[in-house]
């Protein structure tokens, strides 16, 4: 009687003899080996890391500034006169030097300075991440050329700048001013005055409930999603890249718009008036007015010289 073959995993070694089963063993010890080399350098990265936490009384509207080479930037606001401060470095050649005024007492303005005692230092060795827990109406200034930022729930002024980094504001009142040049940046439920800016990522706002917000992007993609504010101004510039808006199908607004190579759709119609005929509604052009209420219209300025715009109604 022929022997029925016995099938095996395609990912399960079988070793035949003695050569496959020495050479099974030369693999355990070498991998076993190279773990044992590992586990102290990862023992000694970890001793390396420097972080400090630190609790400080403050107004109900501090200043507070945070100028950083990179890494991750957390700030939340709550509902303590305190900032309760957690960062951490991953070299003990980089300090954070922490200045209050008044020295003592209760604070009104706070800075954070990451600085590097190597100026060779690598790109880890400079990497801080800091967790920041700020009273809501503080106001904020943040420098972080490169690694993400993300603000949450503060009713003060906030500034973000960064190079590569990219940008999360979520729930933020008060006057928003955000800049990066190569990262994107993301604005969600903002009801404040808000401007960004960035040379070749993209913006992507959501929710917004001000009555002025201005997007710029040189190359990068600007994405709006939500409705428009009775009597809010909202203005989209853009060189190269696509402008979407994403609208419900009841949004009124006036529409200044300007496009080179680029070309314009859009699946809201234009108003139309007792008798008339808005000038531009032919071809949606440069003045036109959208929606079916136009008593209460916002004013839409938008302009690309060869990127796409695109009026979409909202799903």
């Amino acid at each position: 009687m022929a022997n029925n073959p016995v099938r095996q995993k395609e990912d399960t070694p079988v070793f035949k003899g003695p050569k496959e089963a020495m050479y099974a063993a030369r693999m355990v010890l070498r991998w076993g080996g190279l773990s044992v080399l590992l586990l102290p350098m990862a023992l000694a990265q970890a001793a390396n890391i420097v972080r400090q936490d630190k609790t400080i009384d403050t107004t109900a509207n501090p200043h507070i500034g945070l100028s950083n080479f990179m890494g991750h930037v957390v700030v939340k606001g709550w509902d303590k006169p305190q900032v309760h401060a957690v960062y951490s470095a991953n070299s003990p050649q980089t300090t954070i030097d922490l200045d209050q005024l008044p020295a003592s007492g209760t604070a009104e303005k706070i800075h954070f300075t990451t600085r590097v005692s190597n100026p060779l230092a690598n790109s880890d060795e400079k990497t801080v991440s800091y967790t920041l827990e700020v009273p809501m109406g503080a106001d904020i200034e943040i420098r972080n050329p490169e690694g993400r930022v993300e603000i949450d729930k503060l009713q003060g002024d906030t500034t973000v700048d960064s190079v590569g980094g990219a940008i999360a504001v979520t729930d933020a009142s008060g006057r928003l001013t955000v800049t990066s040049i190569a990262g994107n940046i993301d604005i969600i439920r903002p009801s404040g005055h808000v401007e960004a800016t960035t040379i070749c990522g993209n913006i992507h706002f959501i929710s917004p409930t001000g009555t002025f917000l201005k997007g710029h992007s040189t190359s990068g993609k600007i994405t709006y999603e939500g409705d428009f504010v009775t009597g809010g101004e909202y203005a989209f510039s853009d060189y190269s890249g696509d402008i979407d808006l994403l609208l419900p199908s009841n949004a009124s607004f006036e529409l200044n718009k300007n496009t080179g190579r680029g070309k314009f759709f859009s699946e809201i119609s234009p108003a139309r008036r007792a008798n008339s005929v808005p000038h531009a509604a032919r071809e949606a052009g440069a003045h036109s007015l959208f929606g079916s209420n136009v008593s209460t219209t916002a004013t839409l300025k938008v302009s690309s010289y060869s990127g796409n715009i695109h009026i979409r109604r909202q799903p």
